[in-house]
């Protein structure tokens, strides 16, 4: 099946770790839709001149220009996905100014668009990290949680050549078990990618045999097969530590 994914770019051009990450995840036999969003501040000196530049001559077509940094960044990202063993049916470009934040503007865009995962660049991730630890931080956290926006979010850190498959953390929880059905679904044409199951056992009790199953049943449910399955469960202190 065909999915749809929001690509998150910027100015930077020498990272993109959100395409690059696309790029490396997802092999030749791959069809999807991309759509590259680019949030321009409105305080970038570029996005600036293209204001300026509306205001002298409304009467040109000029409401449609995309600034240099965001054509900048598109180009960027095409040529990459054209170098690139992934097969893209389409790719949709999104540029727009800031208007809520980039943290709420991505959320914003995720919940109307109905992407099947929200692919975060490195500057996207420092916004949200930023979101989370910055003081009085339970306003944004709030906003998250309660956001309409259903799609999951890839954090991806600079791709490695040659890295792939998937470790897949289960507690047991409902949204440990969304996560297990949203991997069985992006992974289930992606044969070259194996999952590991892991599971900390912190004292908290519980049948990690169970866990595993249920996962294992979601994962079969999606066509993966046993043969690309394998569980881990481990003792720690910490679950973070310990993953």
């Amino acid at each position: 099946m065909k999915k749809h994914f929001l690509v998150t770019i910027s100015n930077d051009t020498d990272n993109l770790y959100g395409v690059r990450f696309a790029c490396s995840f997802f092999d030749i036999l791959s069809e999807h839709t991309l759509t590259l969003l680019h949030i321009c501040r409105l305080d970038s000196s570029d996005m600036q001149k293209t204001l300026t530049e509306m205001w002298k001559n409304p009467d040109d077509d000029l409401r449609d220009k995309i600034p240099i940094g965001a054509r900048r960044a598109i180009e960027k990202s095409k040529e990459l996905l054209s170098q690139s063993k992934i097969s893209i049916d389409q790719v949709i470009t999104k540029t727009v100014a800031e208007r809520y934040g980039k943290v709420r503007d991505i959320l914003n865009e995720g919940a109307e668009g109905l992407y099947d995962a929200i692919i975060l660049g490195r500057r996207a991730a420092y916004s949200l990290q930023w979101v989370f630890e910055k003081p009085a931080g339970e306003i944004a956290h709030a906003m998250i949680r309660n956001s309409c926006c259903a799609s999951p979010l890839w954090i991806c850190p600079e791709p490695e050549p040659g890295r792939k498959n998937v470790l897949l953390c289960v507690d047991g929880s409902a949204d440990s078990f969304r996560a297990v059905d949203h991997v069985g679904y992006i992974l289930s044409a992606q044969d070259h990618h194996a999952i590991t199951l892991f599971h900390v056992e912190n004292g908290g009790g519980g049948d990690s045999n169970e866990l595993f199953n249920r996962a294992e049943g979601i994962l079969h449910d999606h066509g993966i097969g046993s043969d690309r399955i394998t569980r881990l469960n481990t003792w720690g202190l910490t679950v973070t530590g310990s993953i």
